[in-house]
């Protein structure tokens, strides 16, 4: 490209063919012919190829056993749906008007004469017996800044003892705790001198479910609260000491804001577990109306007597409820989070 002299003597490049300038020597921008694209090379594909075999494992399986589920529990809350009535495939009864029931199942829960008071009830105990959540956090917030001191002997084997609960299985600490809270050989009426049918009232059976479960959950909550306290950089307590801080405003004014964090995560998961609680119903107080959950609900009352389109309504509005309360909380939580 050939340079060119202004009137002061100062050499510019020329124009190019497309109106812009540049400089000596200098080439137009190669373009693709045609206005293709660049064809992709054979490793390039290969490696994608590779990449969608490892992933595809996974997606294969969430397609198999989370979505179709989801979409036939769904289609199933819409119909009269059992086995021995209607025991070919959903497709053969796509225009069969007994098969499907509209909103019927919905309606049924909160107003068939039956078991719509045992489902009220069910919500009822579910809901109460979420104050597990909170207590079992509190305590092991507690328990966390007490074994997260420096200067604390033997806290890795308090730790321990603690958590140990956490890695039993969950039938065989039920039958524990049924046996602590037995009326004529229990632990817990031996060693307090009374007499007390903890499963023959319906209060009592709540009381002892909070109870043990807040127990089961300290480990879990004190090990990731230690991992918390234990990410807080030394320097604001360092400052707070110099200001003549207490323990107590340390741990309210620093330790406390820090682990938010982990609080949110336990809280979420926690109240998702609680209102899927199945286990205490059919091991720890078989029987007691004051452990009958939504989740034993469905079983008994939906999967149990082959009422496929019952159980799977109150699946649906389990999850949606799940799934509100989740969003709501995630929503809420840049309002007390602490976030870098």
């Amino acid at each position: 490209m050939k340079e060119l002299t202004n009137e002061a003597g100062i050499e510019v490049p020329a124009p190019r063919a497309d109106g812009a300038r540049g400089t000596a020597g200098e080439l137009p921008p190669e373009r693709p012919e045609g206005g293709r694209k660049k064809r992709r090379s054979k490793l390039e594909i290969r490696e994608s190829r590779i990449a969608f075999g490892f992933i595809s494992v996974k997606l294969i399986g969430f397609i198999v056993f989370t979505l179709i589920p989801v979409a036939a529990c769904i289609i199933y809350s819409f119909s009269n749906m059992d086995p021995q009535r209607f025991p070919n495939t959903l497709f053969t009864y796509l225009g069969n008007e007994k098969f499907w029931a509209g909103f019927k199942q919905y309606a049924d829960l909160f107003t068939h004469p039956l078991y719509s008071q045992i489902f009220l009830r069910s919500i009822l105990n579910t809901v109460l017996l979420m104050f597990s959540v909170p207590l079992g956090m509190a305590g092991g917030l507690l328990l966390a800044a007490v074994l997260s001191q420096k200067d604390l002997k033997l806290k890795s084997t308090f730790r321990l003892l603690i958590y140990l609960p956490v890695v039993a299985s969950a039938v065989a600490m039920g039958y524990i705790w049924q046996y602590l809270f037995a009326t004529e050989y229990g632990l817990l009426n031996q060693l307090f001198g009374i007499n007390v049918n903890w499963f023959s009232n319906v209060h009592l059976t709540r009381l002892a479910i909070i109870i043990k479960n807040t127990w089961g959950s300290l480990g879990r909550t004190m090990i990731l609260y230690i991992a918390g306290c234990l990410s807080v950089s030394d320097t604001y307590y360092d400052a707070a000491e110099i200001d003549g801080a207490s323990r107590w405003t340390k741990f309210w004014k620093i330790t406390f804001p820090l682990v938010t964090p982990t609080t949110f995560y336990l809280l979420v998961m926690g109240i998702i577990g609680n209102l899927q609680s199945y286990n205490d119903s059919v091991i720890f107080a078989p029987g007691s109306q004051g452990s009958q959950t939504v989740v034993w609900f469905i079983w008994n009352y939906g999967i149990y007597q082959r009422n496929y389109g019952l159980a799977a309504a109150a699946s649906v509005l389990l999850s949606i409820v799940i799934m509100a309360l989740t969003v709501l909380q995630f929503k809420r939580s840049n309002k007390w989070v602490y976030s870098v």
